[in-house]
């Protein structure tokens, strides 16, 4: 007799192909850059077949606009992990501006801004990719609200202070991506903390938030 797969397990096995290509897609876009990611390359680092690939996908972009997707979703995780270290009290304030730099600097900001420059010139990634922007700006918005107040400042300068903020961190994680220095990282720390936190109020930590990291996968 053939040995026929249950439906849930074809549908576990269907879930492990997406992953694998979406994993492969993230990992070659940080090590070889979206000029040089290919189709043979994507393969290789999932382990599966090219039928498999366009069986899931319809194309190369369309697999890659859903990786950037889990991307901003992983990113913005991590953002909201930090953010509840702080208000828990589980970290200080040094401690979350390295954390925060980290993650500014990691392979997830890279990834990032290397789907950036691969919407410039693929239209289909700019037009699937635009509401996954549009939740991750919001998402980076509220990651800053969220965790601190800014006594004495209108919402909307609040606004703009944390997205120069943001701007300064993208900043340092694109300079970053050419080498590491440890004194100018301190150094940057040390000066955003002075110019962007000094007289930031941390918000307490909502009950409902922790359930929702406690949600989130390690």
């Amino acid at each position: 007799m053939p040995n026929r797969k249950e439906p849930n397990a074809r549908i576990r096995d269907s879930g492990k192909t997406v992953a694998a290509l979406k994993r492969a897609a993230i990992d070659q876009l940080v090590s070889n850059g979206f000029a040089r990611l290919s189709i043979a390359s994507l393969l290789k680092k999932a382990g599966v077949s090219k039928g498999a690939l366009f069986h899931h996908f319809d194309s190369k972009d369309a697999l890659i606009a859903a990786a950037f997707e889990d991307v901003l979703a992983d990113f913005a995780n991590c953002l909201a992990r930090i953010s509840h270290r702080l208000r828990s009290g589980e970290i200080d304030q040094d401690a979350f501006v390295a954390e925060t730099a980290a993650a500014f600097a990691s392979d997830l900001f890279i990834a990032t801004m290397e789907l950036s420059l691969g919407m410039r010139v693929e239209e289909f990634l700019s037009e699937a990719t635009k509401d996954a922007i549009v939740i991750w700006r919001d998402n980076l918005s509220r990651f800053w609200t969220d965790t601190f107040d800014l006594p004495g400042l209108s919402p909307s300068e609040q606004e703009t202070h944390w997205a120069i903020a943001s701007n300064t961190l993208r900043g340092y994680g694109y300079t970053n991506s050419f080498g590491h220095q440890d004194v100018a990282t301190r150094h940057m720390q040390q000066g955003f903390a002075q110019f962007f936190l000094t007289g930031a109020v941390v918000k307490p930590c909502a009950t409902s938030d922790v359930i929702i990291l406690q949600d989130q996968p390690n």
